[in-house]
């Protein structure tokens, strides 16, 4: 893979100095190889230049003679790792980090890069060993901790997920990833009391992430707390307001206290952000239904069977009404 038939000695007929398609900081970069084709910083700056423009395809290219000259920087095997991957050619990513690792075995970056990679393509068990020799040559390495305690969650051990969770928001000071799993864990376990720190370290962490004050609201919702929720259902639509799942919520809870029209003016909003929504056709069809207005009804139970001919509670709504 790190062989090339490029030539080292450059081209200047064929220079990529002279190509308009490229961008200026990239012909200047250019002119500057064509004077020193071997020299490897050069080529690994303009590297990062065509990653920068997405073209892949040209920074391989220069990665590759850059390691010809020089194949002791480990460095330069991380990043075209790094473009190889977000050009979806996984097979040569891994190899470029495991070249990099060759190169450099205690170099933390390059150990993580392949054990992240790992994770990303799901090969969990080559993934946790990856982890483990990280840890091994650094202790204190945050993310690793973090990627471990997902492996650890994965594989269904959640005191040792736990127990990396909170390593890592030890090391970092603060972390909103962490936190969010332990809620995610202490929910499952049903430790609610633990679920709802969780999520206030969260908040406390990122006061503007729309998802840890929804997932509060969602859990005040399912400990009875309605007007709790509420208020952090709007702080997530204040933070987002095509966050639908929280004008849906809302309308939930304010249909369960007998508010119907209110009700049926956040399931109309929701409606607006997703026209294609059977679940607020029906839930407007009901709350129509319980305020009396038949007709009403039977319009929105028939667009919600419409878009889900199988939604049970439309057709339910509609055999109470005599329409089935």
């Amino acid at each position: 893979m790190f062989t090339t038939g490029c030539n080292l000695l450059g081209d200047k007929t064929n220079s990529l100095a002279n190509d308009t398609t490229l961008s200026l900081e990239a012909r200047e970069w250019s002119k500057k190889i064509d004077e020193y084709p071997t020299n490897d910083e050069y080529l690994v700056q303009r590297a990062e230049v065509f990653t920068r423009s997405k073209r892949y395809d040209l920074a391989i290219e220069d990665y590759l003679k850059a390691i010809a000259v020089n194949g002791e920087k480990c460095e330069y095997n991380i990043s075209l790792g790094d473009v190889y991957f977000a050009a979806d050619q996984t097979t040569d990513a891994l190899e470029s980090y495991e070249e990099a690792e060759k190169v450099c075995p205690l170099n933390e970056e390059a150990i993580f890069k392949r054990a992240q990679f790992l994770y990303f393509v799901r090969q969990f068990t080559k993934s946790k060993l990856a982890f483990g020799k990280l840890l091994n040559v650094s202790p204190q390495h945050a993310q690793g901790h973090f990627f471990l305690a997902m492996l650890n969650k994965e594989d269904g051990d959640t005191a040792t997920a736990i127990s990396l969770f909170e390593k890592t928001i030890e090391l970092k000071g603060a972390d909103y990833n962490s936190c969010m799993q332990l809620a995610l864990i202490y929910k499952a376990l049903g430790d609610t009391e633990n679920e709802l720190v969780s999520l206030n370290r969260a908040i406390n962490t990122d006061g503007r992430s729309a998802e840890a004050y929804y997932t509060r609201g969602l859990y005040y919702q399912n400990q009875g707390y309605d007007e709790l929720a509420i208020k952090d259902y709007q702080k997530t639509i204040d933070i987002d307001a095509s966050y639908t799942f929280a004008y849906y919520n809302v309308g939930n809870i304010l249909a369960s206290q007998g508010n119907f029209t209110k009700a049926i003016d956040h399931f109309e909003i929701c409606l607006r952000l997703s026209p294609n929504s059977a679940k607020s056709y029906n839930r407007i069809g009901q709350c129509f239904e319980l305020l009396g207005k038949k007709d009403q009804a039977i319009v929105n139970f028939t667009k919600c069977l419409q878009i889900d001919p199988n939604f049970a509670p439309a057709k339910e709504g509609l055999t109470r009404l005599g329409e089935i």
